[in-house]
C-alpha cells in the first residue's frame, strides 16, 4: 500500500527542492485546490437529518438551562507506524449528528451560545477542509457542507472550540459530558481537546481504570439497594488494597465520603454539595443517551433489519458451503464477502468460527483450524450496516449431519432459546430470557446425567443469555423492564470441553443459538428468523452447494 503523505511524500518533495533548486513542490502542493464536492450522499438509506435532530432535541430538553453538553468523537487508533485502523465514529456522536469524521465535537446549550453574533442551541465543530490531505484521505465535509447536509443549527471549524469553551467557562456554565475517551494518542487533536476541557472545567478522571470505575458506580447510586450494594463493593476494595487503591485526590475523597454516609439520603446530600456543585457532570448525559438508545425508532429498526437480513444470508451460504477439510478462515472469508457484497460497511465484531475443540471457547477468534467430519462449528457473526449491528449465531455439523449426542445437546439449547424468546415480553425484567433459558438447560443437563443438581448448570452454561443490540453489538441500555422498540439477543449455549469426569461421547460439543429479538406490544419478533435453526432444516441446507464450494480464486495449499 502507499505510505502516508507526511511520512514519505513531503520528505521526498523537500529533498527534490534541495537537490534541484526548483520552486518549492511543498508550496505547490499546499496551493492545490480542494477536490470537487461529491454528491450529497452515496447511500440513500442513511438516517435522515430529522432523526438526529430529534435525538439532539431530546437531550436538550433534559439539560438545565444554565448547562451545556459536549460529545466528543472517537479516537483514531494507530495500527503500526503510519498505518491507522479503519476509523469508526463514536456511536453517541453518530447517533446525535450522523457525523462520521474524526476530531468533531458536538456542543448542546439549552440557553444558547453566541457564535458569530447569533445565539444557537447547538454547534457542531468539524475539521476544516485541507486540499493537501484530501487527495490522500478523501473529501471532508467542512463547516458549510456539514451544516447543510447534517441539519445542525450551526457548524464551524474546530479551531473555534477553545474560544467558545472559554466563553462558557467564564459564564460559569456547567459542563455535562460523557465518560472521557481513553487511549488517546498524545499530540492528536482529540488529546488537545481533552487537555482544554480539564484545564477549564473540573472533570473527574476518565473511566477505564478500576478506581474510576468504582467511583463512577458510587456516583451513579440511585436507590437504597444500590447504596448497600456499592458499600459491599467498597468493602471488597478495602479487603484487597485498603490504603493503596485510591491515590490522594478527588477519587479517594469521594470513596471516603461514601463510607461515612449512613444512608442513601445522606450520600445524596453530600454528593449534591461536594460533587454536583464542584465537578462537571459525567453521568447524567450517559444515562439520558442510554435511555434514548434503548428504544429504537422505526428508522433504526429498518437499519437493524437490513444488517440482520445480510447476516442471515451469510449464515445460509456458510451452511451450504461447509464441508470437511475446509479451514475456519474460509468460512469467515465467505461470511464477510457476503456482508460486503450486500452493502454492509464492516463486520460488527471479529467473526467467530470455532470448530471441534474451539466450539467450546465463547469468543474464539483465531479461525485457523482445519475442520473435520464429526466436528461441530459455532458461527457467531454480525454485519454492521450504517452503524447498526447484527449478532446471530448458528451451530452446524461439519459433516452435514448431527451425531446423536450433538443433536441431543442442540435440541436442548433450542428448547432453552425458545423459552427465552417467549419470555421477551413488554414489562418483563431484562433477565427474564436468561432465567427461562437457564431453567430449561439445568433440567435438561440433569436428565442427561451431565450435572446432578440445577446449581451446577454454570459449569456448561457460563454466560448471560441477552444483551442489547443497536449501534453497538453489546449496545447501551437501561437494564430496566423491557419496552416496545428494544432489541436484544437471546443466545443460550452449552459448552462441554474434554474432561476426565465426562464421557468422551460429549467431549467438545459446543452449541450456541443466538437470535435478535424486537420487543413489541404483540409479543417478541425474531428479526433473524431467516437463518435456519431447526436441526432438520440445517441438515437439508448443508446438502446443497454454496458460494464457498467454488474453487475459483483459491490458491492450493500443501496441506489440502
Amino acid at each position: 500500500m502507499m505510505r502516508h503523505p507526511f511520512a514519505v511524500h513531503r520528505v521526498a518533495s523537500f529533498l527534490v527542492v534541495l537537490l534541484s533548486g526548483a520552486p518549492s513542490a511543498v508550496a505547490a502542493q499546499e496551493q492545490r485546490p480542494a477536490l470537487a464536492e461529491p454528491p450529497a450522499r452515496y447511500d440513500a438509506d442513511l438516517l435522515p437529518p430529522a432523526f438526529h435532530r430529534s435525538r439532539r432535541d431530546s437531550v436538550l430538553r433534559t439539560l438545565p438551562p444554565d448547562a451545556f453538553a459536549l460529545v466528543l468523537s472517537a479516537p483514531q487508533r494507530n495500527r503500526e507506524g503510519d498505518v491507522d485502523y479503519e476509523y469508526r465514529q463514536s456511536s453517541d456522536l453518530y447517533y446525535l449528528t450522523g457525523m462520521t469524521e474524526p476530531n468533531a465535537v458536538l456542543l448542546l446549550a439549552p440557553a444558547g451560545i453566541t457564535v458569530d453574533g447569533a445565539a444557537v442551541p447547538e454547534v457542531l465543530f468539524v475539521p476544516p477542509r485541507d486540499p493537501s490531505q484530501e487527495v490522500w484521505t478523501g473529501r471532508r465535509l467542512g463547516a458549510e457542507r456539514a451544516q447543510r447536509e447534517l441539519g445542525v443549527a450551526r457548524a464551524v471549524t474546530v479551531d473555534q472550540l477553545p474560544q467558545l469553551l472559554e466563553q462558557l467557562a467564564a459564564a460559569d456554565r456547567r459542563l455535562y459530558h460523557l465518560p472521557l475517551p481513553t487511549g488517546v494518542a498524545e499530540g492528536s487533536p482529540l488529546a488537545d481537546q481533552l487537555a482544554l476541557l480539564t484545564r477549564l472545567f473540573s472533570i473527574l478522571p476518565p473511566g477505564g481504570e478500576p478506581q474510576s470505575y468504582v467511583v463512577r458506580a458510587l456516583l451513579a447510586t440511585d436507590s437504597e439497594e444500590a447504596f448497600r450494594r456499592n458499600r459491599r463493593l467498597l468493602d471488597r476494595v478495602d479487603e484487597v488494597a485498603p490504603d493503596t487503591f485510591f491515590a490522594p485526590g478527588p477519587l479517594r475523597e469521594i470513596a471516603a465520603a461514601y463510607r461515612r454516609s449512613a444512608s442513601f439520603t445522606a450520600w445524596q446530600a453530600w454528593r449534591r454539595a461536594n460533587v454536583d456543585a464542584r465537578f462537571a457532570d459525567g453521568t447524567t448525559l450517559r444515562r439520558r443517551l442510554d435511555a434514548l438508545r434503548t428504544v429504537k425508532t422505526p428508522e433504526e429498526v429498518a437499519l437493524l433489519r437490513r444488517a440482520i437480513d445480510i447476516t442471515a444470508v451469510a449464515h445460509r451460504e456458510a451452511m451450504k458451503s461447509i464441508e470437511p477439510g475446509m479451514h475456519e478462515y474460509e468460512v469467515a472469508a465467505l461470511v464477510e464477502y457476503v456482508f460486503h457484497r450486500n452493502g454492509a460497511e464492516t463486520p460488527a465484531f471479529p467473526s467467530i468460527v470455532g470448530s471441534g475443540e474451539n466450539a467450546v471457547i465463547l469468543h474464539y477468534e483465531t479461525n485457523r483450524r482445519r475442520m473435520r467430519a464429526g466436528d461441530l462449528v459455532v458461527i457467531d457473526i454480525g454485519a454492521e450496516y450504517h452503524g447498526y449491528c447484527a449478532d446471530v449465531t448458528r451451530t452446524v455439523p461439519v459433516g452435514g449431519r448431527f451425531s446423536p449426542e450433538q443433536r441431543m445437546i442442540y435440541e436442548l439449547v433450542l428448547r432453552a432459546q425458545s423459552a427465552g424468546i417467549r419470555a421477551v415480553q413488554v414489562g418483563a425484567p431484562f433477565r427474564a430470557a436468561h432465567e427461562a433459558a437457564r431453567d430449561v438447560i439445568a433440567d435438561g443437563l440433569m436428565r442427561l446425567g451431565l450435572i446432578r443438581e440445577a446449581g451446577e448448570v454454570s459449569r456448561f452454561f457460563n454466560h448471560g443469555t441477552s444483551h442489547y443490540l443497536g449501534l453497538g453489538v453489546h449496545d447501551v441500555g437501561t437494564g430496566g423492564p423491557l419496552t416496545p422498540g428494544t432489541v436484544l439477543t437471546v443466545e443460550p449455549g452449552i459448552y462441554i470441553p474434554a474432561s476426565p469426569d465426562v464421557d468422551r461421547s460429549w467431549w467438545n460439543i459446543g452449541v450456541r443459538i443466538e437470535d435478535d429479538v424486537l420487543v413489541t406490544d404483540a409479543g417478541p419478533v425474531v428479526l433473524s428468523e431467516a437463518a435456519p435453526r431447526a436441526p432438520d432444516e440445517i441438515e437439508a441446507l448443508m446438502a446443497e452447494r454454496g458460494l464457498g464450494n467454488d474453487p475459483a480464486g483459491v490458491v492450493p495449499r500443501p496441506d489440502r
